[in-house]
């Protein structure tokens, strides 16, 4: 054939692909865009991207595309952890570049500063750093700040800051500002306002025998109350049960009983408040009342009443407006539903109503005492006596 090259053979070589421009080392600051590009000799080529021999898929900040002959890999803001060896295979062909990512200058150009406030004021931390695109992150002892209707956070060009509505007690401790590798640190402190007693105690009546509820509300969760009554602290025992329960503060009094009708109040130290308990017995009904009585003085006089029930507390009788304690002329005695009372030694200046009251039931009766009837003791007697003498 001399040197003639037949015609099949140029063909095949103008079909093999070749690398026209292969991938060449890049090196990029952190947060940069970068490229890789490959261009083969023939068009519409598939190929595989792999760094450090794992491949890779298109994602938001890593861009795999082909145009013709043309294929190229995208990175945006590339990262430290982006670094390897980048690689482009396709039908036996393979090319390598390195990326080396530099870490970019960051630092702090204005710190956090310490905040001592009172409860319920606006407070604002501001830090500055030297990069306008660092995401930050805000954490309080170490716990990742989220934003609210009270806690909001902004960024704006280098400016990053943390806004407290309304800061709290809860608010109060270590404030952290991160972005990448830099942070700042401050410290909140928050001052509780004085415990106030937002709603009142109010005048309670208990049923005798049953459970009897006071309760007020303070200002905030975590104040501290005392309770007392007529001045006496109370303690918790079977008797009394003190409940606290968020800004509700509550004192139970079990079994009632007419020794618990008194004043009590809730002390929170910098407020407190009052009120009184009443003490209402049963509804209690005569079933017999009184019936008057006429005696003769010194006679004994006796009056009885019946209820429907056993009263809790001790009735109160009564003689012409006041009232009768036992003694040595009086006797109050109880028999189950019976009550009676006793005149042991009457006189006529005794005379007069006789009132029995159990709670809202009452029974009234007239205690007549009539004088004795005059008599002679000692008669006259017939006497003798001489002339002149005296007689008696």
């Amino acid at each position: 054939m001399g040197d003639t090259i037949p015609g099949g053979i140029v063909a095949a070589a103008k079909n093999r692909l070749q690398v026209m421009k292969g991938l060449e080392d890049v090196e990029v600051s952190e947060c940069e865009s970068c490229s890789f590009e490959v261009t083969l000799n023939l068009a519409f080529i598939e190929g595989v991207w792999s760094r450090d021999g794992m491949p890779l898929k298109s994602k938001p900040n890593w861009r795999i595309s082909t145009h013709g002959k043309k294929h190229s890999l995208v990175l945006s803001r590339v990262a430290l952890g982006d670094s390897g060896l980048f690689s482009f295979q396709a039908n036996g062909i393979q090319t390598e570049g390195r990326l080396s990512v530099t870490a970019r200058d960051i630092h702090i150009v204005k710190e956090l500063e310490d905040v001592d406030t009172m409860e319920r004021q606006p407070v604002n931390f501001l830090c500055e750093v030297n990069q306008e695109d660092l995401d930050g992150r805000w954490y309080r002892d170490d716990c990742r700040i989220r934003p609210g209707d009270n806690i909001k956070t902004n960024h704006h060009g280098k400016t990053h800051t943390l806004f407290f509505k309304s800061v709290r007690p809860e608010h109060a401790g270590e404030i952290k500002f991160t972005a990448e590798r830099v942070s700042s640190y401050a410290s909140l402190t928050v001052k509780e306002l004085p415990v106030q007693i937002v709603r009142p105690l109010r005048v309670k009546i208990a049923m005798y025998r049953h459970r009897g509820l006071l309760e007020c509300q303070v200002s905030r969760p975590n104040a501290q109350v005392r309770w007392y009554k007529n001045r006496k602290e109370l303690f918790p025992n079977r008797k009394y049960q003190l409940i606290s329960q968020d800004v509700y503060r509550q004192l139970t009094i079990d079994n009632v009983c007419s020794s618990d009708e008194d004043t009590y109040m809730c002390d929170a130290g910098d407020d407190n408040t009052s009120c009184q308990l009443l003490v209402e017995e049963q509804a209690i009904s005569i079933v017999r009342g009184m019936s008057s009585v006429e005696v003769m003085e010194p006679e004994p006089a006796l009056f009885q009443v019946e209820t429907s029930l056993k009263s809790g507390r001790p009735p109160r009788w009564t003689l012409n407006g006041e009232v009768l304690e036992p003694c040595s002329a009086v006797n109050i005695d109880r028999q189950g539903t019976v009550h009676s009372l006793c005149l042991t030694s009457t006189q006529s200046s005794m005379s007069g109503p006789v009132l029995f009251v159990a709670g809202k039931s009452r029974s009234t009766a007239q205690l007549k005492v009539k004088e004795r009837h005059l008599e002679v003791a000692h008669p006259l007697e017939d006497m003798e006596a001489k002339e002149k003498s005296s007689v008696t």
